[in-house]
C-alpha cells in the first residue's frame, strides 16, 4: 500500500490545520486548579480520597483559592453569590478588605436571605467601599436571576463552583475550579454582562 504526502486522504490536511489553529488559540500558560471544601471532620470523603491516588494532593481549599484571587486583583474584585448569611458576609468582607483592587462589587439576588443580610451589614459594606448589585429581574413567569457562584479578579483569575457564602458547619462537600487567563476572560464577560443588567442596592 502506497504511503506519503500524495496519498493523504482528502480533508486531513484541512483538519490538521484547524487543529493547529485551535491549539494556537489556547495559551500554554492557561491553568486550572481543583478547589474543595470538605465536610466537617471526620468525613467519609476525607478517608476515601487517599485511596484514589496522589492527584488529590493537588486540591486547594476554597479559602486558599478565594484569598489568592483577592490578593491578585488589581482593578476589580467581584463576588457573585445567590446565598449569603451573616458568617458568609464576614468572609466576603474579609476578601474585600484584603484586596488592593479599588473596585469591589458584590452581586446577590433578592430571593432568600442575601438581601436581608446585606442590609443588616450595610455599614461594614460601606466602610469596605463595596457596591452591591441585585440580579433579580421580572420575567414572564417569576424572575430572571442566578444560581452561579463566582469570585473574579479583574478578568484574569476566577473561581467557579458550588461553594456558597454561607459559612456554617455542614456535611456538604463543595467542589469548584480556579482558572486563569483565557477561560477567566470568558467568565469575566458573563459577569460584566450581569453587572450591566443588575440593579444597584442602596446601602445609604
Amino acid at each position: 500500500m502506497a504511503v506519503g504526502a500524495n496519498h493523504i486522504p482528502a480533508g486531513v490536511p484541512a483538519f490538521l490545520e484547524g487543529a493547529a489553529a485551535m491549539r494556537g488559540s489556547m495559551p500554554d500558560d492557561a491553568r486550572a486548579s481543583a478547589v474543595v471544601t470538605m465536610p466537617v471532620a471526620p468525613s467519609a470523603i476525607a478517608r476515601a480520597l487517599p485511596t484514589t491516588g496522589i492527584s488529590h494532593a493537588s486540591l486547594m481549599t476554597t479559602q486558599q483559592a478565594l484569598e489568592q484571587i483577592a490578593d491578585a486583583a488589581v482593578g476589580s474584585l467581584t463576588v457573585m453569590t445567590p446565598f449569603l448569611n451573616r458568617d458568609g458576609l464576614s468572609l466576603v468582607l474579609e476578601l474585600f478588605r484584603r484586596t488592593p483592587a479599588p473596585l469591589r462589587r458584590l452581586i446577590i439576588r433578592r430571593v432568600g436571605s442575601a438581601h436581608t443580610t446585606v442590609l443588616a451589614g450595610r455599614k461594614d459594606l460601606i466602610a469596605a467601599d463595596v457596591s452591591v448589585l441585585d440580579y433579580t429581574l421580572p420575567a414572564e413567569v417569576g424572575f430572571e436571576t442566578f444560581h452561579a457562584k463566582v469570585v473574579l479578579a479583574d478578568q484574569n483569575i476566577a473561581y467557579v463552583g458550588s461553594a456558597n457564602m454561607t459559612v456554617y458547619a455542614r456535611y456538604s462537600m463543595e467542589l469548584g475550579l480556579m482558572t486563569e487567563n483565557r477561560a477567566a476572560k470568558v467568565i469575566a464577560s458573563v459577569v460584566r454582562a450581569v453587572e450591566r443588567i443588575a440593579t444597584p442596592v442602596d446601602l445609604r
